[in-house]
């Protein structure tokens, strides 16, 4: 089975936590998951736009939840928003939310009644294997779920 190219996860981060989400994506990273985040951006870039539209070409977001992103302006003002509606306005999404470190992530009202990764009541454990094979797992299931991996043969 093979991911389609274009299916891209936006991953939402404060910047102050760009070596969390670098590690996360790292971990993650495979030949079926294709992660988008803002060190891509190079100086110079109209970084709100590109930042939108990545949003919009995405098939899924992981928010990366931490007191930096609780407290990030450009992240509740404006890049959670469009996240938001993205979900609110497409049939196909998810929205995949994982604690990074202990905080009140419960105050996002879209988020509050989520299930939170790896609970509601503790952060990520960055060097413990199961908890990237279970995120794994869990993207591959959606996109599996979604009709976004081709699948070869005479079944489908």
């Amino acid at each position: 089975m093979n991911i389609k190219s274009n299916n891209k996860i936006f991953v939402s981060f404060s910047t102050k936590d760009l070596d969390i989400c670098q590690n996360i994506v790292e971990n993650l990273q495979s030949n079926s998951f294709n992660f988008w985040h803002q060190k891509e951006i190079k100086i110079g870039d109209k970084y709100k736009d590109i930042i939108k539209e990545n949003i919009n070409s995405s098939v899924a977001s992981i928010l990366l939840l931490s007191n930096n992103f609780l407290n990030s302006n450009f992240i509740q003002d404006k890049e959670l928003p469009w996240i938001i509606e993205k979900d609110e306005k497409s049939l196909i999404y998810d929205i995949i939310p994982i604690q990074i470190q202990k905080c009140d992530w419960e105050s996002i009202p879209h988020i509050s009644n989520m299930q939170i990764y790896p609970s509601r009541t503790k952060p990520i454990e960055i060097n413990n294997s199961e908890h990237f094979k279970n995120i794994s797992k869990h993207i591959f299931n959606y996109l599996n779920n979604a009709g976004l991996i081709e699948k070869k043969g005479w079944f489908r």
